[in-house]
């Protein structure tokens, strides 16, 4: 892990490290300060793709979408300000920006990869962008929205 203080995100700088295993289009795995660990990604929910859950529709998908653009790669976290680190599953939950610069919740929500999680009590600093990619995702059909009727 490596702690570049000085970087900028949509949020409080937390790590830099490499994703080695994705969990599903929502969760993956990183090494922290030499511990295996969870990283929940904020902003986001993806269909379910097996394991402890049943499968969803579109969840192969998201996994496999998620595989390509996370796993293997250099991510840096964020947390968002005023929200817990961790869930009540001792994930951490994080902001995810990719070696390219690009949030990972908004492209994979525009991609209809994942919808808009946000709960009540929550104002995240991507919330109105999350929103957005949405809207745009299921007026275009993209992902999980292909055949999705109204809103």
């Amino acid at each position: 892990m490596k702690l570049e203080a000085d970087m900028e995100g949509p949020g409080d700088f937390y790590a830099t490290v490499e994703a080695y295993e994705v969990v599903d289009g929502d969760t993956f795995r990183a090494i922290i300060d030499g511990e295996k660990t969870r990283v929940r990604i904020m902003g986001i929910n993806s269909p379910e793709s097996g394991g402890f859950r049943d499968e969803e529709d579109w969840g192969a998908e998201s996994k496999a979408y998620a595989k390509e653009k996370l796993e293997g790669r250099t991510l840096h976290l964020f947390a968002d300000p005023g929200d817990a680190v961790r869930d009540q599953y001792d994930r951490l939950l994080m902001h995810v920006v990719m070696e390219n610069g690009m949030n990972y919740a908004v492209l994979a929500v525009a991609e209809g990869m994942a919808h808009t999680y946000i709960l009540g009590h929550q104002e995240l600093t991507i919330g109105d962008t999350l929103r957005k990619a949405e809207r745009l995702a299921k007026a275009e059909k993209r992902g999980m929205w292909k055949h999705h009727t109204g809103d």
